[in-house]
Formats: structure tokens, C-alpha cells, sequence
């Protein structure tokens, strides 16, 4: 069994954060994206990896189950808010072995540094109405 460093998987989803950020501005695919993507500090590669290919295989399904759990449409969003719910529900749906509660703290952290001042509060409200969906279902 793999040991999990918290830090380095918080580096990965800042990394994942990067190329969906760039990928929503220009709309390049994910490999060619991912051909220059360097990042010097050391990051949990296997998570990044992993995740960019189930948000590009599944692209279609996050987006509606954002979309048809609450009143967004995800385009209107800025890129860097787009981004970080992507991610965030690609881990909720996807990554069982990750805590719920883990992935909304990085998400709400990830807000306030990456997004504007109020933005970590919509993706908290976002992330909490999505949840609840998770909730009944289980």
C-alpha cells in the first residue's frame, strides 16, 4: 500500500488546477497541454495523472451533474472557478478513496489562493449543494 503525502497531493491538484485553467482560456487538448507542463516542486504524479484522464474522459458527465444539481451553467463561470469545481466534483464522483470532507477543504484553500476574495464562499456553497445530492444517493 501506497503512503499518501498530503502535501504533495495538494501540489498535484494545484498542478491540475494549472491545466484545466489553461485548457478552458485556449482550449487545447489536455496532451498537448500536458507536453509543456513543468512543475519543479515534487507532486503526487500518479493522482495528477489519473485525475486529468478522468476529467478528459468524463468531461461531459461532471459538467451535468453540476449543471442539473444547481442553477449553473458552468460557462458563465470564470475560468479559475470553472476549474476548481471541475475538479473537485471529477474527486467526488470518482475518487471514493478520497474523503468528502478532504476534497472540499483543498477546494475552499485552492479558491483562496488561486481565485478572487469571495470565491472560496461560492465554491464552498457550490461544493455543499453538491453534496447533499452525494448524500441521498449513498
Amino acid at each position: 500500500m501506497t503512503t499518501i503525502n498530503p502535501k504533495q497531493r495538494t501540489i498535484a491538484r494545484e498542478n491540475i488546477l494549472k491545466v484545466l485553467y489553461q485548457q478552458n482560456l485556449n482550449e487545447y487538448a489536455f496532451s498537448d497541454i500536458l507536453k509543456t507542463f513543468i512543475e519543479k516542486r515534487k507532486y503526487d504524479k500518479d493522482y495528477f495523472e489519473n485525475i486529468i484522464s478522468l476529467i478528459e474522459e468524463n468531461n461531459k458527465k461532471i459538467v451535468s451533474f453540476i449543471e442539473d444539481n444547481t442553477d449553473l451553467k458552468l460557462e458563465s463561470l470564470i475560468p479559475i472557478d470553472r476549474a476548481i469545481l471541475m475538479l473537485s466534483v471529477c474527486e467526488l464522483i470518482y475518487r471514493n478513496d478520497v474523503p468528502k470532507k478532504v476534497i472540499l477543504n483543498e477546494s475552499i484553500n485552492i479558491a483562496k489562493k488561486y481565485s478572487t476574495d469571495e470565491s472560496y464562499k461560492f465554491i464552498n456553497n457550490i461544493l455543499d449543494q453538491l453534496l447533499r445530492c452525494f448524500e441521498k444517493n449513498d
